[in-house]
């Protein structure tokens, strides 16, 4: 369907610390301050993060710290979700994929 989405969600588990939740969002590694608009068309493709920059970073961490979830990213495809996930996942965060009627 058109408006289809799914977004990949963040669970708060009270065990990673900010940095480490930021690194899995905005890897520090990662030069440039802020990513292109058309970087995150490729949804497949997480070596630059997650998210736009890492004021979005901080500020999602932040949130799932006080709110104990947050939506990281809007996804198109499964696989773009699964990517997101997966990266996610690597770190040790707890996180899920839903979709766009259970938001």
């Amino acid at each position: 369907p058109n408006r289809f989405r799914l977004h990949l969600r963040l669970h708060n588990d009270d065990v990673h610390t900010y940095d480490e939740v930021i690194e899995a969002l905005w890897p520090g590694s990662y030069s440039r301050s802020a990513r292109r608009p058309d970087d995150l068309r490729d949804e497949l493709d997480t070596s630059l993060g997650l998210v736009q920059d890492k004021e979005t970073a901080i500020e999602k961490t932040q949130l799932v710290d006080s709110d104990g979830q947050v939506i990281v990213r809007d996804y198109i495809t499964v696989e773009g979700a699964q990517a997101g996930y997966n990266r996610l996942k690597a770190g040790g965060l707890h996180c899920s994929v839903i979709s766009t009627p259970q938001v």
